[in-house]
């Protein structure tokens, strides 16, 4: 009988006595044989409350309610002595009758045979979790945890001893590792996997658990040996870089890393698009290969004692491409260091200078969304001009005649409209600095459209506006112009409302601007495209008017973004940079 081979006190028992008992049991109560045990009752070893619990439940494992149960009791062992163990106990077969088999489980500590299988006390004190589950037995319970194990899951060794592990389980805990363990177990094979565990006091924390089978003399697996490691950390550094990866994959702009001696040793695919180099030619090399020459020996010295000295740089350079082509950009270089200090690697962000980036990009879209949008509006005219010309009298002329005037009409306004758009494009292109607009001066813009437009309620808010500022405030006071008439002239209200809140966000240095109208909402479809910058039969003033506003946040450095109003109407917010504030 396996029994025999267990190296823990073990009995067979009924409500009539001991059927069996092996001689760890004896030993421990200070019995010499087991045969002076058989027959004789249980609760003589147990204290009378414990007792009258215990029997319950091996009433119930003998009616087949459980499959099995723990308990904690103490035993009157040898030498008067209180014994603290875990009974598990589980219904079992023994002479062709329904018996119970109680092992019992020191808690002052396991008394598996730690000098020839665990190590002693370099396993107890090992600084990871330590377990011996014990395969023979019904439902796998764990025989023997170490302090490791209680300091990375929280529980105390007399909570877990007698239960199966999977008490650390929870409900974001995934399937698929759970059934591998299960597999390996059932194949005796040896398994690592990484699984989402749960603390006592409920906290999650990532669980690597390594299980190896233990054997016995005649090679029957009769215990499973597990190792669990709190990786929590490294899940979160794993999570960071893939977040860090995908954002570099999916930027726009330039990112480099290289390790401490200035070799590259990764690029983006912005990298590889804007310097022409590929990931292949450009890993190995020195940033030096996209270097123009027009930054002197003094400026890379300059770099060099900043970013060895732990501190950021950021300067404006100009770059060379594979093709030789110049770019201008921006570049911040940031070392990272290791827990110790000592700088590992340096990582390079470039963005192309705005100013120039925009102007491109503006001119661009400009020539192709003005060149529709007169296109149609011409194509109109021109056909409804034919149709007077040839027509017969029954032509509806008033109705023709009005179909040209709101042609005309939209023209006027698309000519009107490109006088911001000038005046934005010779902004971005000024090499002149760059004019100051504080908030405050927000409240005269409103005042001018207050007196033209005097059956608009026109209300404004400016929160902390301190003496903040934005860098470049002839840009924006062309997008705020823009976002007023947007939702005035288009406004189909009796009383057009419009909500202006204005908020200096000094700790993220953004001034943060709200527009919220009461008009007709526009559409989404719309909004998009002028987004992307692609040729569209856009409504001629509206989409041109809100192109300008999108085109001068962008130029800012911005973000802007729309959504609906409710009950009705639009709210469109912008999130601008400021400067430093004024003493």
């Amino acid at each position: 009988m396996y029994l025999e081979d267990l190296i823990r006190p073990a009995i067979i028992h009924s409500g009539e006595g001991v059927a069996y008992a092996n001689q760890e049991f004896c030993t421990l109560i200070g019995a010499d044989t087991p045969a002076e045990l058989i027959g004789e009752p249980l609760d003589p070893f147990i204290t009378e409350p414990e007792w009258a619990v215990l029997s319950d439940s091996f009433e119930e494992l003998l009616n087949g309610d459980t499959a099995t149960c723990r308990h904690q009791l103490t035993l009157d062992c040898a030498n008067e002595t209180a014994c603290e163990t875990i009974a598990v106990s589980a219904a079992t077969t023994w002479d062709g009758q329904s018996q119970i088999r109680t092992v019992f489980i020191s808690l002052s500590q396991p008394n598996l045979n730690t000098s020839t299988t665990l190590g002693g006390n370099a396993i107890d004190q090992a600084p990871v979790g330590v377990t011996v589950a014990d395969v023979t037995l019904d439902d796998e319970p764990l025989i023997y945890v170490n302090d490791g194990f209680g300091d990375i899951t929280g529980y105390p060794r007399d909570e877990v001893l007698g239960q199966n592990c999977r008490f650390l389980q929870g409900d974001g805990t995934r399937d698929e590792p759970v059934a591998k363990m299960r597999a390996a177990i059932d194949a005796e094979q040896s398994v690592t996997v990484e699984l989402r565990n749960y603390r006592k006091d409920g906290t999650e924390f990532w669980n690597r658990i390594t299980l190896s089978p233990v054997e016995n003399s005649d090679g029957t697996v009769t215990h499973y040996l597990g190792f669990q490691q709190n990786i929590s950390e490294m899940k979160t550094h794993q999570r960071e870089l893939l977040l860090f990866e995908t954002y570099a994959e999916q930027a726009d702009s330039v990112l480099f890393i290289t390790d401490a001696e200035g070799v590259i040793q990764y690029v983006n695919p912005a990298f590889e698009r804007i310097t022409g180099y590929s990931a292949a030619e450009a890993i190995g090399q020195t940033p030096r290969i996209l270097n123009s020459g027009d930054q002197d020996e003094a400026f890379y010295e300059e770099f060099w004692e900043t970013i060895t000295a732990g501190e950021t740089w950021e300067a404006e350079i100009a770059n060379q491409t594979k093709a030789g082509e110049r770019y201008e950009t921006t570049q911040r270089v940031t070392p990272i260091e290791d827990d110790r200090g000592t700088i590992q690697y340096y990582v390079a962000f470039e963005k192309e200078i705005t100013q120039k980036q925009l102007r491109r990009q503006v001119l661009d879209v400009l020539n192709r969304v003005l060149r529709h949008n007169v296109r149609n509006s011409v194509t109109v005219i021109d056909g409804y001009a034919e149709l007077l010309a040839t027509s017969s009298g029954d032509v509806d002329v008033q109705a023709v005649a009005d179909s040209i005037r709101e042609q005309a009409g939209s023209l006027e306004s698309i000519s009107e409209r490109t006088a911001a758009i000038r005046r934005l494009i010779g902004l971005i292109d000024s090499d002149e600095d760059p004019i100051q607009m504080p908030l405050s001066r927000t409240v005269s813009t409103v005042e001018q459209y207050r007196s033209e437009y005097a059956d608009v309620e026109i209300k404004l808010a400016i929160e902390d506006q301190n003496s903040a500022t934005i860098v470049y405030g002839a840009v924006f006071e062309v997008a705020l112009k823009e976002l007023i008439e947007n939702a005035i002239e288009h406004n189909d209200q009796p009383t057009p409302r419009i909500e202006i809140t204005i908020t200096a966000i000094e700790e993220r240095n953004m001034a943060v601007v709200t527009v919220a109208d009461n008009g007709p909402r526009i559409p989404q479809a719309t909004w998009e495209i002028i987004k992307s910058g692609q040729e569209t039969p856009m409504r001629h003033a509206e989409g041109i008017g809100l192109w300008v506003i999108y085109w001068s946040v962008s130029t800012l450095g911005g973000t802007i973004e729309l959504k609906s109003n409710e009950p009705r109407g639009n709210k469109i917010t912008l999130e601008v940079p400021l400067t430093e504030t004024l003493e």
